[in-house]
């Protein structure tokens, strides 16, 4: 029955995406470009023609997306504008719109200790909360550290970025789930993510406990969403290396993105040439 009733909930979601939001046709403010193409190396593989369609959806993400500086951080269009490009990056070529569940995001200046609840038993020792560069919160807030963002963004080669990472849990949540199976275009779709997903994420536990050295960060085995979530970072900022590693999972990732980033490197980077 529980099964029966996350089918039909995803049904009516699938249903409330199909209407899609036309883009602004306002002026794209003149600093973006210059300074997204400073900021966010990754923008820069990309065609103009998407490049256009990238400063549409963040004008978009920002008018519905409040984004919040905390710890006496104070807020600049460059705090704004990085963070609103990596996450509509995701975004690019899907309808819009997504992330119905994102309320809000918070940035501090650097890592966060966060304020969680724990269960307390008798005798039972709470370990402390350590200091996090990122999270997202089924209740639609994701928290940021702007110092890692600055550095997961202009190393855009690394496997590693806070905001792709946190905003692929927000992908994963509009189902009200973190589980690793975002919002899919059909039924069908849903099986096949589910089998291969498993299938790659069991593959990945074992060679992460073997200490094998993977092109997936090793947290991807915490959990099939932080799989999922590793995964998209790797996608978009290592594509050669996960395509020829895990190719049926780069696969999987570029239907569900409808983008392929290998094919938007030069001829000697996408053939993985040193």
């Amino acid at each position: 029955m529980n099964r029966l009733i996350q089918a039909f909930r995803k049904l009516l979601l699938r249903l409330s995406f199909a209407t899609r939001v036309r883009l602004p046709t306002d002026p794209i403010p003149r600093a973006w470009p210059e300074r997204v193409a400073r900021q966010v190396p990754l923008v820069a593989r990309l065609s103009p023609a998407d490049q256009d369609r990238l400063y549409r959806l963040m004008q978009l993400f920002l008018k519905e997306v409040p984004i919040e500086a905390c710890a006496e951080l104070e807020l600049s269009e460059e705090i704004r504008v990085t963070i609103a490009a990596q996450a509509c990056l995701l975004l690019l070529k899907m309808p819009y719109p997504r992330y119905n569940r994102v309320r809000r995001v918070l940035v501090y200046p650097s890592d966060f200790v966060p304020k969680t609840v724990g269960l307390h038993r008798s005798g039972q020792l709470v370990p402390p909360d350590l200091p996090a560069r990122g999270q997202a919160w089924q209740s639609g807030v994701v928290i940021l550290g702007w110092d890692a963002v600055q550095r997961d963004t202009l190393a855009a080669t690394d496997g590693h970025n806070v905001v792709l990472h946190e905003f692929a849990h927000m992908l994963d949540a509009e189902d009200g789930t973190f589980d690793g199976v975002p919002l899919l275009d059909s039924g069908s779709a849903y099986r096949t993510w589910a089998a291969l997903l498993s299938a790659q994420f069991a593959e990945h536990v074992t060679r992460a406990e073997m200490g094998e050295l993977t092109i997936l960060d090793p947290y991807g085995a915490e959990s099939r969403a932080e799989f999922f979530a590793v995964a998209t970072e790797a996608f978009f900022e290592k594509p050669v290396e996960l395509r020829e590693d895990q190719p049926r999972l780069y696969a999987l990732l570029v239907d569900f993105f409808k983008l392929d980033p290998a094919s938007l490197l030069p001829p000697a980077d996408a053939n993985g040439a040193a």
